[in-house]
């Protein structure tokens, strides 16, 4: 870009120069100021000036974007983490262009910066969170092993609870993949009959909601072009909430193009556009188990993409009443 525009300038200053000369030469012919060796020198210190005004007026012109270039190739060369990584100031107020420039770069490293705050989230939350159901299925089966005369009751019991943790690890290894697939793959739609999904969810939780003492209700009809696999994972996550939540009672409802879960629970504590954003729900300190904020992210996602939206929708239980639109 430098020797373009180096060439660029030298040759507006010596073509007109140079038609000016020569103008001159074929309208006076015989004038001995424009003899060929005038002519030769004219040229000469015109092929001269137009250098040097096209190296300084370069130099000029490029002066904010080196120095950004030069900022950039700092930042690279630095051993500071990324976290610290940020633009110096520039030494004189930048053009338009570059100062639009940097505002990107800036955004593009404050996204970073947020994408790697979520990736140490990620990480110590499924540290935290894996690491809670295997100890305590360890500890049960270590207590198994040992203990041969407990009863068969109480052995039911803890081979429940051990059933119990390894399903909350597998309903989170679920929801990272299911994150993993919507990053990577486009949604599958077909047609789908939601009420039929919405009974095929109700039997698939029915066990854990008796033990819950909730009863679980299924209700409406319609249909929508969807992902199936999707839908499922993204019901699953409201179900589950729900079922955490809920005192007796919880709704599946449907109609044309979405579906919703209801309880009778305490309702939102958060705002759901807080909730439903990964790993914000906690920081890295103080992470509850079972907490990786993965549940209403995955169901946001799958509305987004098949081009609807996830709302706190008003129920009638008093509860949380969250609908997925779905298109």
């Amino acid at each position: 870009m430098r020797q373009r525009l180096f060439w660029i300038i030298a040759a507006l200053v010596f073509l007109p120069n140079c038609v000016f000369i020569l103008g001159m030469w074929l309208l006076d012919p015989q004038s001995s100021f424009l003899s060929t060796g005038a002519r030769a020198g004219w040229l000469l210190v015109l092929v001269l000036v137009a250098l040097l005004v096209g190296s300084v007026l370069t130099s000029a012109l490029l002066r904010p974007l080196t120095e950004l270039t030069r900022a950039v190739a700092h930042m690279r060369g630095t051993q500071r983490t990324l976290a610290d990584l940020s633009l110096p100031r520039p030494s004189e107020p930048p053009p338009l262009e570059i100062a639009e420039l940097r505002s990107g770069i800036e955004e593009l490293l404050v996204h970073i910066k947020e994408l790697l705050e979520a990736r140490e989230a990620l990480y110590a939350t499924l540290a935290h969170d894996l690491k809670t159901p295997l100890l305590a299925g360890m500890r049960a089966l270590e207590y198994l092993e040992r203990a041969d005369a407990i009863g068969a009751e109480q052995r039911k019991q803890l081979l429940h609870e051990l059933w119990l943790e390894l399903s909350g690890s597998y309903q989170l290894v679920e929801n990272l993949l299911t994150a993993s697939r919507m990053e990577n793959q486009r949604p599958q739609l077909e047609p789908v009959l939601l009420l039929s999904v919405l009974e095929n969810m109700r039997l698939r939780f029915q066990r854990r909601a008796a033990e819950k003492g909730v009863t679980v209700e299924v209700g409406g009809i319609g249909q929508a072009r969807a992902d199936k696999y999707l839908l499922e994972r993204a019901l699953s996550n409201l179900i589950e909430n729900a079922l955490r939540f809920a005192r007796t009672r919880v709704v599946l409802r449907c109609g044309e193009g979405w579906v919703e879960v209801e309880d009778d629970g305490p309702g939102l504590q958060e705002p759901l556009e807080q909730l439903s954003q990964p790993f914000r729900s906690q920081r890295l300190r103080g992470i509850r188990a079972g907490s990786a904020g993965l549940g209403l992210f995955i169901v946001r996602r799958v509305a987004e993409l098949h081009g609807g939206s996830l709302r706190d929708a008003p129920g009638t239980l008093g509860g949380a009443c969250l609908r997925v639109k779905l298109g």
